[in-house]
């Protein structure tokens, strides 16, 4: 048995040992219990192998390559199978869905107490480590848990883990099979039915080919207007698709040709999905009322007064809250509400961020086109918040969100799918629903220049999924409105006013190109994606002679109204935990009293989604100090314990 390496002068055994066959890693396999891995690449298969053929207990691996790694899985039964593993304790698998890690490290506990460490260049897989086609080669390290290589391996690997997402693979899978009476086999199947190839969504396509004939009809566009579209290029089943969905509106439909007024095509979209047309062409919003009248949603500004009457309305709304709601912030509660405001002002121009940021052309955009998530206890007014910001982008046309209980993991592709501009609002979503839009992941892989509509999401859930929160842009309601008729009718009353404001706004905001170097903060480094649309509303206010309110959010509101830096910052205060640095990275050290979902839900789960962190045990490990210490408005200092152990490494000792 290789020697142990001494805890303080600890050297590799057997550096640039060269891989020659399967036998090489099988050596360490026969004695492994346990095993954390971090791979660029793995297969499913290789991983249930693992457990079938060693005695292996436990494995927990880092995929580093930047995709689904449902792809990977070819049957429902090698899922079934990967999700009894995970579900048992014996198999995490852990996703960078952000960035690519080309790592490989291997830290094996044995059965006879040994650690070793392998650090080199094979991925976990049979290819790899054969010999026969790659060639590679490992440091291998023998260690005691004392030494400080294993310190350094387990920072390593913390680093790496601090990169993917919270949840381990499978989990959604997991939450699904646990509270659906539906049969396992068919939660499975729709599960990786979220991975089929796009493409073979024709009906996406046939919307596509009509928005381009709506996009050339020019500015002067009238309900009548008529739609021509073959449909002899489609297969049968896309065919039958598009006369059911036209089937009970005045349209005429061969097995060749589709023939609709524009009115009559825009009724059928709104029945069938339940959002409006909406395009932007000719420097103008186009739109489609769900009882079929054309309305272009850009004009002119009128005279000054008009437009404060119409900024005057969304004070009104606004200012609700220092009338009826109760709340220990007003001013960021209606921080809040404004940003998300800003928000729908800005939905139907993100295909034309898409394209500014070559979505069609690169991947990994999620972040830059987010979706808005608006969190808030029961009573916080979400829902009729939804139908303000709706009827103003669709002069009172569009009266109400989506459900949220009609959620399924068809979900995203059917949001897509009519290729609107105008934005999905679904309103109230359950925790456990948020496991059928994993197709949101890779929303924007599929675009190639057509339109797909913004989201906005409401729930009473403080945090969603990991994978959502880095995708989204999130706003707190933190307030409650109390059930009065007195506010009832007096907030019917305003969001039901005939307000032009976003017409106004349209006409000012499209005059100006798109300058992705503009949205970066220069206080934060971070992009602002509204800045654009706040500069606009300055424009606004300018034109009417009047002053933004002192609520007005100059800079996003999540950010200047921080609700889990308060909550952090209380912690601190409260000495729920202490801050020191340790290797390079800064870590919260929680009160033994704290249990690890507790810490995760009042504490990691409230860390804004630049800052990378994990926990362990009792501990939250934050990777990025420097934003960190930024955000939480306190400098973290070094520990006594690190600062000895860099002293003993200078002098030698």
């Amino acid at each position: 048995m290789a020697e142990t390496i001494d805890r303080e002068t600890a050297e590799s055994l057997t550096p640039f040992e060269p891989i020659k066959s399967y036998e090489s890693f099988e050596k360490y396999l026969a004695r492994a219990v346990s095993m954390r891995v971090v791979s660029y690449c793995t297969s499913p298969k290789m991983l249930l192998e693992l457990f079938e053929e060693y005695e292996l207990r436990e494995l927990e691996v880092i995929v580093g390559e930047k995709t689904d790694f449902r792809e990977e899985i070819k049957s429902p039964e090698v899922a079934k199978r990967l999700e009894e593993l995970k579900r048992d304790g014996k198999l995490r698998i852990f996703l960078a869905p952000d960035r690519d890690l080309h790592s490989k490290l291997y830290i094996i506990e044995t059965t006879d107490g040994e650690t070793i460490i392998l650090n080199g260049s094979p991925n976990l897989t049979k290819t790899a480590w054969s010999g026969h086609y790659q060639v590679n080669c490992i440091d291998e390290f023998v260690v005691e848990k004392e030494s400080e290589y294993y310190q350094k391996a387990v920072d390593a690997y913390r680093e790496h883990r601090a990169y993917c997402d919270e949840e381990p693979f499978l989990e959604d899978l997991t939450e699904e099979l646990e509270s659906s009476d539906e049969p396992d086999n068919e939660i499975i199947d729709r599960w990786l039915a979220v991975n089929e190839e796009p493409n073979t969504n024709e009906v996406r396509q046939f919307h596509g080919k009509v928005t381009q004939q709506l996009g050339e009809m020019g500015p002067e566009i009238e309900a009548d207007e008529t739609i021509r579209e073959s449909l002899q290029e489609y297969e049968d089943h896309t065919r039958e698709k598009v006369k059911d969905d036209f089937r009970n509106f005045e349209v005429a439909i061969t097995d060749t040709t589709f023939q609709a007024s524009l009115g009559e095509y825009g009724r059928a979209v709104s029945a069938t999905y339940d959002i409006p047309k909406m395009w932007v062409s000719d420097g103008e919003v186009h739109l489609v009322t769900p009882k079929g009248r054309y309305i272009s949603m850009t004009e002119p500004l009128p005279a000054p007064e008009e437009v404060a009457a119409g900024l005057e309305n969304v004070h009104s709304y606004l200012e609700t809250v220092d009338r009826y709601a109760q709340t220990d912030n007003a001013m960021a509660a209606k921080a809040h509400l404004y940003e998300a405001l800003l928000y729908f002002f800005w939905a139907p121009f993100i295909n034309q961020y898409a394209s500014a940021f070559g979505a069609d052309q690169v991947g990994g955009i999620e972040k830059s086109l987010p979706f808005l998530y608006i969190h808030g206890e029961p009573n916080a007014g979400k829902g009729t918040f939804l139908e303000f910001a709706l009827r103003l982008i669709s002069e009172n046309t569009v009266t109400k969100p989506i459900d949220g209980t009609q959620i399924s993991s068809k979900t995203p592709d059917a949001a897509r799918e009519p290729m609107t501009a105008f934005p999905v609002a679904l309103d109230d979503i359950e925790r456990e629903m948020f496991n059928r839009l994993g197709g949101l992941r890779n929303y924007w892989e599929e675009w190639n220049g057509g339109l797909f509509p913004a989201l906005v999401l409401t729930s009473n859930e403080n945090k969603p999924k990991d994978w959502f929160m880095k995708r989204a842009k999130m706003v707190h309601f933190k307030l409650m409105f109390p059930t009065v008729t007195e506010a009832w009718l007096d907030t019917r009353e305003i969001i039901e006013a005939e307000n032009d404001l976003f017409k106004w706004f349209s006409h000012r905001f499209l005059r100006e190109p798109i300058e992705i170097t503009e949205l970066k903060d220069t206080q934060s480094n971070r992009d602002d994606i509204l800045a654009p649309v706040r500069r606009t509303f300055h424009e606004l206010y300018e034109y009417a002679n009047e002053q933004p309110p002192d609520y007005f959010p100059e800079r996003p509101a999540e950010w200047e109204y921080d609700v889990g830096r308060d909550r952090w910052q209380d912690g601190y205060e409260n000495d729920y935990f202490e801050l020191a640095r340790r290797n390079g990275q800064i870590v919260a050290s929680f009160d033994d009293t704290f249990a690890g979902y507790e810490i995760d839900n009042r504490f990691k789960q409230n860390l804004p989604q630049h800052i990378r962190a994990t926990r362990s045990g009792s501990d939250i490990w934050i990777t990025s100090d420097a934003e960190f210490e930024e955000w939480f408005e306190r400098e973290v200092k070094e520990s006594d314990r690190d600062l000895l152990s860099r002293f003993r490494s200078r002098m030698g000792i």
